[in-house]
């Protein structure tokens, strides 16, 4: 890369970084359907889907609600989408940057209000009538665990493809394929194996979700499929609901794909459902033979299994507080992450900034981490301050805690704190969990959901009513130290303690004993 186009990017993303996210819409009313997109700076081909809906789609208006999810909420579309809301009745627009990739589009099931959830590409135009059989279908199955789909039209808008054959091209599972039953748009649904998911529907109540640690584009066409038949339901094309796809961008994609992300995925996704994935191996290497990067791929197989396999992804999500001034700890931590192989899956957090009070901040930050991992419905997510380091076996000790986790009940799980000198018992049987009493620090603290509820209700999102809080509680430490004294929180510690802070290691009563270890 040239100069100049690494100094046009780095003004890019410092014009990004300082133009202000536009807000969430606040919930719509419940509506029967939603239509849903993920976008990233594709204002043209969410504005013409969602006005081809609304014009050519009239019959089921009275039923109908919209989610728009901006993956790119910096971005220069951002307010053209968000202005939507302004004219379009029964419009969510939803700014979410936390990673980019397709699987956002599990947001828009969590997001919408409504019974049947229809999610589309931002650029796919509905045949008439579809949405409209779609919503009678589920009417006649009620309790339907389904996953309906529908033919692919192509430009000439006749029906090309009914399904996916399972088989691999071109870096994808998944090819193109027909069943002529197709031809009649009042012809009965009929199973199939998989199908593009360019437009995919099922109540609500019966998604089946994506796997929270993929990353960028790929991976999800027949992991998908498989999760909604292990759920109970069929996978159906349903003739009526045709869709076309506006393939071609002449411009280019406003987003660069990643062989990296897409090979993660699948590796990911393949292990979650239990299928070989030796497979995956085989036709990654093909392509990049026929790429002329063979000699890149063992590099490239090693490192993205290995972060696949990570034991810290354990953790539905990552996420990392950091201050929007303090980016050269951000540099740092993104070095330490890497080392730790887990970057990938790390958010880094936008940190509120309280200079009188960073105790103030930190809890506010503190509490909308929880609340974020709670509206991605993730089972679990691990929270790091910036300042964390880890010891240098950590890979080894987590993956020891990673095959405990599961089969154990618990709200906190610190990987490292003040511990003010205290001995805590191990478990039964666990050589690097024990059971954790008052502790002070949040630089590395694991949440389960079950605590969630009681996290948010505790502690207010805002206002006198935290000030009030925080005169009481003191700090986000001390609130769950207490919490973990009075028995409300069952807590769990790693030991070795696996991270720390840098002024921990000068402490006895903390992690001085340990302070050459922590080399990550």
């Amino acid at each position: 890369m040239s100069n100049a186009r690494r100094f046009l990017e780095k003004l890019v993303l410092a014009e990004e970084a300082a133009r202000p996210l536009p807000e969430m819409t606040p919930q719509c009313e419940h509506r029967r359907l939603c239509v849903g997109m993920a976008t990233f700076d594709d204002f043209d081909g969410v504005w013409f889907t969602i006005q081809a809906i609304r014009m050519f789609h009239p019959e089921i208006a009275d039923k109908l609600s919209f989610v728009i999810i901006d993956n790119h909420p910096e971005g220069a579309a951002a307010a053209s989408l968000k202005g939507l809301e302004d004219w379009i009745p029964f419009l969510r627009y939803i700014p979410f940057r936390g990673y980019r990739g397709t699987s956002v589009r599990d947001l828009v099931f969590r997001e919408a209000n409504a019974d049947i959830v229809c999610c589309v590409d931002s650029h796919v135009l509905i045949r008439p009538g579809a949405l409209a059989a779609l919503v009678r279908w589920f009417d006649e199955h009620p309790g339907s665990m389904d996953l309906i789909q529908g033919p692919l039209l192509d430009d000439r808008l006749e029906p090309i493809a009914s399904h996916f054959d399972p088989a691999w091209g071109a870096g994808m599972y998944g090819q193109w394929a027909r069943d002529e039953r197709i031809a009649d748009p009042g012809g009965a649904p009929f199973e199939i194996a998989m199908q593009g998911l360019g437009l995919f529907a099922c109540r609500r109540e019966a998604w089946p979700g994506f796997n929270p640690r993929f990353r960028g584009f790929g991976g999800e066409e027949g992991y998908l499929h498989e999760k909604a038949r292990r759920a109970g339901g069929r996978v159906l094309c349903h003739p009526a609901v045709g869709w076309a796809h506006r393939f071609g961008r002449p411009g280019g994609a406003p987003y660069h794909p990643s062989w990296e992300d897409r090979l993660r995925n699948y590796l990911i996704g393949w292990s979650e459902i239990g299928w070989d994935t030796a497979s995956v191996e085989a036709h990654f290497r093909e392509e990049f033979e026929r790429m002329g990067a063979a000699s890149n791929f063992e590099a490239v197989l090693q490192k993205t299994a290995s972060e696949a396999a990570s034991p810290l992804s354990l953790f539905d999500g990552i996420f990392c507080l950091n201050l929007d001034s303090e980016t050269a700890r951000w540099a740092e931590a993104r070095r330490r992450h890497e080392q730790l192989g887990i970057a990938w899956q790390v958010e880094r957090f936008p940190a509120v900034a309280t200079p009188e009070n960073r105790h103030r901040g930190n809890a506010i930050s503190f509490r909308q981490m929880v609340a974020e991992a709670q509206r991605r419905g993730y089972e679990h997510v691990l929270i790091l301050e910036d300042d964390a380091v880890f010891i240098d076996n950590t890979v080894a000790v987590m993956q020891s805690v990673r095959s405990e986790l599961a089969s154990l009940k618990w709200d906190v799980c610190f990987l490292g704190a003040c511990v003010w000198s205290q001995k805590f018992p191990y478990l039964d049987g666990s050589e690097v969990l024990q059971e954790c009493g008052p502790v002070t620090c949040t630089h590395a603290v694991a949440v389960h959901r079950q605590a969630y509820d009681r996290i948010l209700a505790d502690i207010p999102a805002a206002g006198e009513e935290f000030g009030r809080w925080l005169s009481e509680w003191l700090a986000c430490d001390q609130y769950l130290s207490r919490r973990i004294a009075d028995g409300t929180f069952r807590a769990l510690i790693t030991s070795p303690r696996v991270a720390s802070q840098p002024n921990l290691l000068e402490y006895d009563d903390a992690d001085r004993e340990l302070a050459e270890r922590y080399v990550i």
